[in-house]
This record gives structure tokens, sequence and C-alpha cells, in this order.
């Protein structure tokens, strides 16, 4: 008997990406999913420049903003409750110091070009066709900061806006990337149910509708249908969280088996398994520090590490090397 639907996703002629690729990734929470599995097996990624934002006028913006390399001035920033803030970006860019936000972000903006101009796979998330205006400035944002709602008015995009949007995103990419530069789009399977279910349904089917007919315009860009594998495939609350909108880390896992079958070149495999091994050896609890067994075993990964250096992207592991020192240095 067959107790589930499974979705076959085998692109032809599709990229393959391996350690010597740049990978780019943008939007929302589910596009964070797949740079950090990509982060951990120590692909070269850059992700969410702006932090997480989630419908494409943003992502838009984001674009735009890195493509010129318009920098921010400080009168582009607001304070509330004792912190600067980006109407532009995530909150994870909020601090007390102007200065700092300002410097940050547009570092960030700087590094995402230069980034961009060799990046070999772009990966777009989208998670809603919401979008929130500010009403004092008549102005889309990206993020609400929490503010108080009865300062924004909210704003379900039409398909024509999102298809126009999506369009400049690409046109922007295409100009500022390499002629080889493939653009994935990806529709989140996150549900934003505080929209309301079927606003939600609504607003996935608009950005779904939108991004098949743009994707299919062009030669550079290509579906990868996680949202599909999450309701289609998958299509149980146990592969969800305890909030039941997000995937869990066995429905993540999933889809990412889907992608790097796909996408990731076999001849690296090999030493992605490697890259884990290290990563889980560094997890390991000591009981005890200062014994020969302990020091032997810290020495043992750093054999490790330095043979893998040769295949990675340079200074891959440069955080956990520092790590090994460390504990090293307090073993004696």
């Amino acid at each position: 008997m067959i107790f589930r639907t499974e979705l076959p996703y085998n692109p032809n002629n599709s990229i393959k990406i391996d350690y010597k690729s740049k990978i780019f990734t943008i939007g929302s929470c589910f596009a964070t999913e797949i740079s950090n599995k990509l982060s951990e097996y120590k692909f070269s990624v850059m992700h969410n420049p702006f932090g997480v934002i989630f419908h494409p006028l943003a992502i838009e913006n984001a674009i735009m903003r890195i493509f010129s390399q318009e920098e921010y001035q400080a009168s582009e920033l607001f304070k509330y409750e004792e912190l600067y803030l980006s109407w532009d970006h995530h909150s994870s860019f909020s601090d007390i110091s102007k200065e700092k936000v300002l410097n940050t972000i547009n570092q960030n903006i700087h590094q995402a070009n230069s980034f961009l101009q060799e990046t070999d796979m772009v990966i777009i998330t989208l998670g809603t066709s919401f979008v929130y205006k500010l009403t004092q400035f008549d102005i889309i944002v990206a993020n609400c900061h929490k503010i108080p709602n009865s300062n924004f008015s909210k704003i379900l995009l039409a398909e024509h806006q999102i298809k126009t949007s999506l369009k400049n995103i690409i046109e922007m990419l295409t100009e500022m990337g390499k002629k080889e530069m493939k653009i994935f789009f990806t529709l989140s399977p996150v549900r934003h149910i505080k929209d309301g279910i079927i606003e939600n349904n609504k607003s996935k089917s608009k950005l779904l509708c939108a991004i098949h007919s743009v994707v299919e315009s062009y030669d550079n860009c290509e579906y990868f249908p996680s949202y599909e594998f999450m309701m289609d495939d998958l299509r149980d609350y146990r592969f969800y969280k305890e909030d039941m909108i997000h995937p869990n880390d066995l429905a993540i896992k999933y889809i990412w088996e889907k992608f790097k079958t796909a996408h990731i070149s076999s001849k690296d495999y090999t030493t992605m398994q490697m890259v884990k091994k290290v990563n889980t050896s560094l997890q390991h609890k000591i009981q005890n520090k200062h014994t020969i067994a302990y020091k032997k075993f810290l020495y043992s990964i750093l054999k490790h590490i330095k043979d893998l250096e040769p295949f990675l992207p340079p200074m891959a592991f440069k955080e956990e090397f520092q790590e090994l020192r460390n504990r090293m240095n307090e073993s004696y």
C-alpha cells in the first residue's frame, strides 16, 4: 500500500555546485535553513545581508541597494525604545549606537555586491504577499519591529506587482553577476497564520503563480519546490515544530537531502562527510580536560581539519581552529 505522495525532483541539466562555488541566499527564514546547511558543510555562502525579509518588495529593495551600492544615511534610521533601526532591515541590525548600525548596514552592502559578482547560485525564498505601509511616511517596510499596528496599513500585493518586482530582481542580479549564475526561487513552507489561514493561502498562491510565470521567461532561473515537499510530500504535522507552523529538523533534513542530491556535485559528498565528522567531534563532551587522551583527541581533530583544508574554501574552519587552540591551552 502507498501511504504518501512522494514528489520526484530530478531537474535535467541544472547547475551543480561544489566547494569552489559561491552561493548567495536571501529572503524568509526558510532561506536561513538552506544557508545554515550549506554553512555547516563549509560551502562558501553569504546569507541575508539585510537580515530575514519576507516579501518581494523588501527583497527587491535590498538587491537594488546592493546593486547600486547606495549607502544608508543617518536620516534613514529611526529610534524606538532606545534602539536605532532601519525600516529596510531585520531587527537584528538594531543597536543603541546609530554609528554602529550604519557601519554594519553599509559594510554588508559592499560585501554583498562583491560576493554577488562571483556568485554561482542565488537562492531567493519568498514568504508572503502581504506588505505593511508606514502611514506617516507612505513607505513599504521590510519589518515592523513590533511597533503598534495602528502605525501601518496592511496591503495584499497584486500578482502583477509581484511579477514586476521579481523581474527587477532578476535583471539586477543578472547584470551584477557572472554569466553562468543561476537564480533559484523557492516559496517558504512556513505558514503565516497570523494573517489567517485563508489569507495565508491567498498570499502563497499569488507568490506561486508569479514565481512560475516569471521563471518560465528566463533561462537563468529555476524553481526549487521546498513548498511542495512540505505541503504535498511530507504533509503531516509530525514534520512541524511545536508551533505547528515551522518545519522541524526532520523536515528540513528531508528537503535538504533533495536539494543536495539535485544540486551538489556528488564528487564532494566524501568531503561533506568528513566535514560532518569534524563538526560532530567538536560537539563531543569530555569529562576530564587534563588527560593525555583528551589532548590526543584535540590533535586528531586538528589533523582532520588540516587534511580537509585543500578541498574547502579558504579559512573555512577558522573559528573551529581557534576554538581548538583555546581548548589545547586550557588543557595544560
